[in-house]
């Protein structure tokens, strides 16, 4: 798959060269001014690259004001129906802007707001979702094809007004559809595809569905920015998108834990321990880039132990902790945890 062209969204660039950054959205009614600048912290905090923000009516476009009070990343305001309250967020410093091409729809009103955020040097995203389009396709296909064609159309009046600084995103709330969306426009275009899977359900749904929707497409090089959906708090959005990246080696967040299911060859509470070990182990700060690797028995345990930076594989209520083919200390499960967060703070100090 191609490159796309590089974006920026303020400070940060996105396409092109750039790791794949992680968009979160606020989900705080803005009423509650105070709550809303403490999600928006928490989302810096957990490694939001650029934060979202739904501006439903001219006022609350002065959040971007209030946040960057606050925070550092950059702000994208979210705008459907009222193309004034695009102008107004433009005026009060939002780093990007959203549009949607289902809702916002007349010329004039779309040139005028081009011309606003050219003459800022700012940068929009034409978002499409299935959402937008009220009716029923008999395929998957049918209904990418229809975003696809629905957002060429806008991008077409978009760049004839000279206008080049676009992200696009194509999100169904199914799986197939937002895969084949993307694809299709990949094929035919270089500008960020800001990814996710919209209205995906309850926290294990959503969890899946954009696993398996962002996983399947960042595979394919296709990607600049996700941003997971779930409905669930927004920090876990942020965390999720982390091991969507992780796990595909596209982006690094400190240590990588990895843990065997068990069966009925573990004596030990293996479930407790990894929890346990985890938190601890956060909780000291502890962000250094390994694999650590904890096994319940003796038949993957000691060689997924080896694969990894350090680990330790369990027998009869016993434990060894590797590193490398290296046997660095005997253990037991109770004192595994101490020993094995010993260990590695040693090693890597």
């Amino acid at each position: 798959m191609k490159k796309s062209k590089t974006v920026m969204i303020g400070t940060l660039s996105t396409g092109g060269n750039s790791p794949v950054r992680i968009k979160a959205m606020i989900k705080t009614p803005v009423q509650y001014l105070d709550k809303l600048i403490n999600e928006a912290l928490t989302l810096q905090k957990e490694g939001a690259e650029a934060i979202r923000i739904a501006v439903r009516e001219e006022k609350d476009a002065k959040l971007a004001r209030i946040l960057k009070n606050h925070i550092t990343i950059p702000l994208v305001a979210d705008i459907h129906f009222h193309y004034k309250n695009a102008l107004k967020s433009i005026e009060q410093g939002f780093d990007a802007i959203r549009l949607n091409p289902a809702n916002i729809t007349k010329r004039t009103e779309i040139k005028q707001v081009v011309k606003e955020a050219k003459n800022k040097g700012i940068s929009m995203r034409i978002g499409v979702n299935s959402g937008g389009f009220k009716k029923k396709f008999k395929t998957s296909q049918d209904m990418a094809e229809q975003m696809v064609n629905l957002t060429a159309d806008y991008i077409k009046f978009i760049e004839d007004q000279g206008f080049f600084d676009l992200m696009v995103s194509l999100k169904g709330s199914d799986v197939l559809t937002t895969i084949a969306a993307n694809k299709l426009f990949a094929r035919s275009y270089d500008y960020p595809l800001h990814l996710g899977v919209t209205a995906t359900g309850p926290f294990l749904e959503g969890v899946t569905k954009s696993s398996v929707g962002l996983g399947c497409l960042l595979s394919q090089g296709i990607g600049g920015l996700i941003r997971v959906s779930l409905t669930a708090d927004s920090f876990q959005e942020v965390r999720v998108a982390k091991y969507i990246l992780s796990s595909l080696n596209l982006r690094s967040f400190g240590f990588e834990l990895i843990s065997c299911p068990t069966c009925s060859r573990c004596e030990v509470n293996l479930i407790d321990i990894v929890e346990v070990f985890k938190k601890r182990l956060t909780d000291r700060g502890f962000n250094k880039p390994l694999k650590i690797a904890i096994m319940g028995c003796v038949v993957n345990g000691p060689g997924e132990a080896y694969q990894a930076d350090v680990g330790v594989a369990f027998g009869k209520k016993k434990a060894v902790i590797f590193q490398g083919d290296k046997i660095i200390k005997k253990s037991n499960e109770n004192n595994v945890v101490d020993d094995l967060i010993r260990e590695v703070e040693r090693i890597w100090s």
